[in-house]
């Protein structure tokens, strides 16, 4: 099993809560296949929301790419923010420790 780090960013056609970056840093903290999760932020006038979160993947990039793009998605619905667009992914292998790339 390889560790990758997610990071995504969505936008959101609707104005954002208060608390988006909070209820999306608890739903991928709850999610099953989420690890741990870095943070979440907003910005309410750009009604974009960003956040970092961990999986562990059996084979390779393809594979983190689909299945982090699909929590992400899930993370989003479970907070509320299930229209939201993801506009951005970024997968990478890195050392959990050092944070180096793998």
């Amino acid at each position: 099993m390889h560790d990758f780090r997610i990071k995504f960013s969505a936008v959101s056609n609707h104005p954002l809560g208060p608390d988006a970056g909070r209820r999306l840093a608890e739903a991928l903290a709850t999610m099953p296949g989420a690890g741990e999760v870095e943070g979440a932020s907003q910005d309410r006038p750009m009604r974009r929301v960003t956040a970092t979160f961990w999986i562990k993947v059996r084979l390779g990039m393809a594979d983190a790419a689909r299945d982090g793009s699909r929590l992400a998605k899930e993370a989003l619905k479970a907070s509320g923010m299930g229209e939201a667009q993801l506009v951005e992914l970024n997968v990478s292998r890195r050392d959990r420790i050092t944070g180096r790339p793998a």
